[in-house]
């Protein structure tokens, strides 16, 4: 049985999430924080490892990324989920940077919610992810700046390019990688292990 740790200091959304969580993966053991001080203590405690945590960047004594910075400082090898209310891109990929293992909105589906713990479990139990189709240097090149939050203006800038061949270059990654949005593109990127320079993964 594997143990994730679900942090948010909303009582409401935690608990439903918690509920959620038992319903669609009986297997899974559930354990809940309310703050970041409050989780840090639960992990020390731990006598089981813990597999995956799922942390909300916006709790009530740590806000933005220094919520994933501290946690990971304290400890590196323990796979983050992070979870938020935001869909920017650049922070999705600024916090993937910063290590964690995936990045989700809380407005997803349930179901979506669900594959990605599965897919995020597997990779980090060691289990090789799926290979997407394989990208072309250039496409490589414009997922890399896409990782890094780049707009499709400053893309174009960077690799002197149209802003329709941008278009075009994002429409083939999409179809690629199987997403139909930029987010969903960082997201998979992750999962195949690709980095923000547009190396490792499927070539």
């Amino acid at each position: 049985m594997k143990t994730l740790v679900l942090v948010d200091d909303h009582v409401m959304f935690r608990e439903g999430m918690s509920l959620l969580l038992r319903q669609r993966l009986p297997e899974l053991r559930v354990l809940e924080a309310g703050s970041l001080h409050l989780a840090l203590r639960l992990l020390e405690r731990q006598r089981q490892p813990v597999d995956l945590v799922m942390l909300d960047l916006e709790l009530r004594d740590s806000r933005g990324l220094a919520t994933l910075d501290r946690l990971r400082g304290d400890w590196p090898r323990l796979p983050v989920l992070v979870v938020s209310g935001s869909l920017d891109e650049s922070l999705a990929g600024e916090a993937l940077r910063r290590g964690a293992s995936c990045f989700l909105s809380k407005s997803v589906g349930s179901d979506r919610l669900i594959e990605t713990l599965r897919r995020t479990l597997l990779v980090d139990a060691g289990e090789a992810p799926e290979r997407a189709e394989p990208l072309s240097d250039r496409q490589q090149e414009v997922l890399g700046l896409l990782l890094e939050g780049k707009s499709n203006k400053l893309i174009c800038r960077e690799l002197d390019l149209s802003e329709a061949t941008v278009k075009s270059h994002l429409q083939a990654i999409f179809r690629k990688l199987e997403v139909s949005s930029r987010t969903q593109a960082v997201l998979a990127a992750v999962r195949l292990g690709l980095s923000p320079d547009g190396s490792g993964g499927p070539r």
